[in-house]
């Protein structure tokens, strides 16, 4: 293929499993940027507790440098990162980037079966549904920028059957 896919969308709404589906459907790499700055730096949720949400946000920054020069990926990002204009100039200019969705009942269902909203920083609130709806309002306009893919109710295999299907689709127009 060449050219990266790049998933993007609020956390709980599928990126990195659905990449991880996806590459493995199209014979791709995949990277994720949480997992990439874990492994450099340390869990993310020490990352805001310990330096701040600015220091987390420069190492993502680096880190979208580096994936910006890789070829054949399926990149899954934080649900920030691309809230970032240097971050999402780099990736979009890489590779094609959809963004996943989930309505706020299903996201809340994902990190809870998960029990990740407490490894969620920015989620550290008594109302995690008034805490994910003011985030969800604050990147409305960055995420609605990329390819909608609602996820809500599907299986990983849909959803990256999904993305797959609209890929052909535009190489065959």
């Amino acid at each position: 293929m060449g050219r990266n896919i790049i998933l993007t969308g609020f956390m709980g709404t599928g990126k990195s499993s659905v990449g991880q589906v996806l590459a493995e459907r199209l014979s791709m790499n995949f990277y994720d940027t949480d997992i990439e700055i874990e492994k450099q730096y340390g869990p993310i949720e020490q990352i805001f507790h310990s330096l701040g949400e600015s220091v987390f946000r420069g190492y993502e920054r680096e880190i979208a440098h580096i994936v910006s020069e890789f070829t054949n990926t399926v990149i899954a990002t934080g649900g920030g990162f691309m809230v970032d204009q240097e971050n999402a100039d780099l990736l979009s200019s890489s590779g094609r980037v959809f963004c996943l969705t989930a309505s706020i009942e299903e996201i809340l269902e994902r990190l809870t079966d998960q029990s990740e909203v407490a490894a969620r920083p920015l989620l550290h609130s008594e109302d995690s549904v008034a805490a994910i709806s003011a985030l969800l309002v604050e990147r409305k306009g960055v995420y609605g920028e990329f390819e909608q893919v609602k996820t809500d109710g599907k299986t990983l295999e849909e959803v990256a059957g999904e993305i797959s299907s609209r890929l052909v689709k535009s190489e065959l127009s």
